[in-house]
């Protein structure tokens, strides 16, 4: 098989070469915080030139913290739900479902937009237990076709890597539309501080890319105040979590992430539940 060379019609579709990339490499790594042999074959697979991405270890680190953070909450939600749903939003080339290979059933549906789900399908296969679908998280055509299918379980949306490319209304949009539709509901939401979301350019492999941050937030708290519903769950930052695999890996050069305020929580995961239906019926 060739190598096949990308064609997006999304300027931010490009960046899904970013994670596929430091995936890849970090796999190979002789302690890895993630193994994802599969994003290993693909990258050998994708005709890019991926050298603008060498040097940028913090993005390799991060990346995999949040991989192997992901990875764990959907395993532990499928773990919980005998009926559970899980929701890759902006999959790109992530094989997340091959990569956790979970033994219990469950149904997944990874969401992109149409060039990259193109893309995707002649590297993954579709299942029937992982569909995939196309279209713009904000809008609700994607959710309609989600919950004819299940009209009533537990369902799990994870937005890795795309919060930061919308604005604060598209993120809104797309935490109501879910609440609109559904009564068990958890989001992951992976995301950044205003500091870095005004300065794409500090982002040394994005900054390669025609994709430009536009929504950041310094508060998990403002996120409840958009609805009643949910309530945040969890937080997890990649430099004050994990600073000691950072100082591991890059040394002294660590110390100014944990340590300068706009860095120390700047990038992370904020999760969150619905939960005032569910309380109601108590």
């Amino acid at each position: 098989m060739g190598k096949i060379k990308p064609e997006f019609q999304e300027n931010v579709s490009e960046t899904l070469l970013i994670p596929l990339y430091m995936r890849a490499k970090e796999s190979k790594e002789e302690n890895p915080i993630i193994t994802d042999k599969t994003s290993e074959a693909i990258l050998s697979m994708v005709d890019y030139n991926f050298s603008k991405f060498y040097t940028d270890v913090r993005c390799q680190l991060c990346i995999s913290f949040r991989t192997k953070y992901f990875d764990d909450a959907v395993r532990n939600f499928v773990a919980k739900y005998d009926d559970a749903v899980v929701v890759l939003i902006a999959c790109g080339l992530d094989p997340r479902v091959e990569r956790i290979s979970i033994k219990k059933s469950y149904q997944a549906y990874e969401l992109d937009f149409p060039d990259v789900i193109n893309l995707r399908r002649q590297f993954l296969p579709e299942s029937s237990n992982n569909r995939y679908l196309t279209g713009n998280i904000t809008t609700e055509g994607w959710i309609k076709t989600i919950k004819e299918e299940h009209p009533s379980g537990h369902f799990l949306f994870i937005l890795e890597g795309v919060a930061m490319y919308l604005t604060e209304e598209e993120v809104k949009r797309v935490f109501k539309n879910i609440d609109d539709n559904f009564e068990h509901a958890e989001i992951y939401m992976e995301r950044m501080n205003k500091y870095l979301s005004r300065r794409t350019y500090l982002h040394e492999s994005v900054k390669n890319t025609n994709a430009t941050f536009r929504w950041g937030c310094d508060n998990p708290k403002e996120i409840e105040r958009w609805s009643d519903s949910f309530k945040l769950k969890s937080e997890y930052y990649y430099y004050s979590d994990e600073y000691n695999r950072i100082r591991k890996r890059i040394g002294l050069k660590a110390i100014p992430l944990k340590y300068l305020p706009r860095n120390r929580r700047s990038l992370g995961i904020w999760s969150y539940e619905k939960r005032d239906r569910i309380i109601a019926k108590q």
